[in-house]
This record gives structure tokens, sequence and C-alpha cells, in this order.
């Protein structure tokens, strides 16, 4: 994974961090650098919602539809994590997935406020 040690240590040393929104394309297959990224998160015991974004697409006309690359996604990284992290599919076309997000983030700031 190439990212400076600044976001590195961001993430690392965040104090007021309780989760990251890691913004995954479910439009094409699963991205070496998304599960890279996912992997030392998860190896870093940083807490992620996977956020499937492009819901509604399939790209190319003879691609996967969104559910199988979330699948096969999934499938990557699960051998990192005992628990799997949250996940929610969205669409801005279509509006999928903005009430279980914006209800997602309303938890999140509830347990940063408690």
């Amino acid at each position: 994974m190439d990212w400076s040690s600044f976001t590195k240590g961001y993430f690392l040393n965040r104090d007021t961090l309780v989760a990251v929104l890691l913004l995954i394309d479910a439009s094409v297959p699963p991205q070496k650098i998304d599960i890279d990224c996912a992997n030392w998160l998860g190896r870093n015991n940083i807490p992620l919602t996977f956020v499937f974004t492009k819901c509604d697409k399939v790209k190319g006309g003879k691609g996967k539809k969104p559910d199988e690359n979330i699948r096969d996604f999934q499938e990557l990284i699960r051998q990192n994590y005992r628990v799997h992290p949250p996940w929610i599919m969205t669409s801005s076309v279509t509006g999928l997935g903005r009430d279980q997000l914006l209800l997602h983030l309303s938890q999140l700031r509830n347990y940063w406020d408690n």
C-alpha cells in the first residue's frame, strides 16, 4: 500500500477516529488498492465501514453485476477479519442506501458523544 507516512500516522494515532468509511466502486471487480487498504486497516484494528458505490451500474455490458463484485470483494477480505465490518450498498442515481448510510453515521456520532 503506497500511502504516505502522514496518512498512515493519521489513522494510527488519531484518538478521536471513530471509523473509516472506505468507498468501493461496486461496478467493477475488486481492485488491488481497495483490498490492500481494507487489509491494512484490518491489520491495524482501525474500525471501518465499507460503502459500496455505483450499485446501480454494470460497466462494459459484459461485466459482473455489482452484487457479484461485492460478494467477490468480501470473500477476498474475509480472511483478515474475525468479524466482517459493516457494509452499505449505495447509488447516487437511485438513492439506494442513503437512509442506511445516514443512520449509520448517526450511530457513529452517538458512539462518539458517549
